[in-house]
């Protein structure tokens, strides 16, 4: 059997073993107009519902960068901030995400992911043979 042949055999088999990592569950909206409450009247941003299933946060292993503070934080003496990359992965089956829209972690074993929220900043797994769909993301802080 050819190299191309055996991977195309063992792809299914891979994306399954990415895929039952992914214990996360993530929602994922597209921002969308200003929709009003027909009882209340409350204004909210609206949006669009484009994925609603399994995934997990996975940082990467050490630090991806380092940037100077401009905060003043007294908590760095060094007045560098490390950057931890930050991923969220979906199935190889989720298409239509795109940048800009907005990841919930609606479930997890992790109490802590639980409610935060990511903006996803680019696919970084674009490629012919992926087990995963790896977003970059970015942490949407709540006020």
């Amino acid at each position: 059997m050819d190299p191309a042949s055996m991977i195309a055999s063992a792809m299914p088999r891979l994306q399954r073993a990415a895929e039952s990592l992914m214990t996360d569950t993530i929602r994922i909206t597209r921002p969308g107009g200003i929709q009003v409450d027909p009882d209340t009247g409350v204004e909210t941003t609206g949006g669009t519902l484009v994925y609603e299933g399994p995934g997990k946060v996975q940082t990467a292993g050490g630090v991806a960068a380092e940037t100077n503070s401009a905060s003043g934080d007294s908590s760095n003496l060094g007045g560098v901030v490390p950057e931890w990359g930050l991923y969220l992965h979906l199935p190889v089956s989720v298409t239509g995400t795109r940048e800009q829209d907005s990841a919930l972690v609606v479930e997890s074993a992790d109490p802590d992911l639980k409610g935060r929220r990511f903006r996803l900043v680019n696919l970084q797994s674009e490629k012919t043979h992926a087990t995963a769909r790896r977003w970059n993301v970015k942490e949407i802080k709540e006020n």
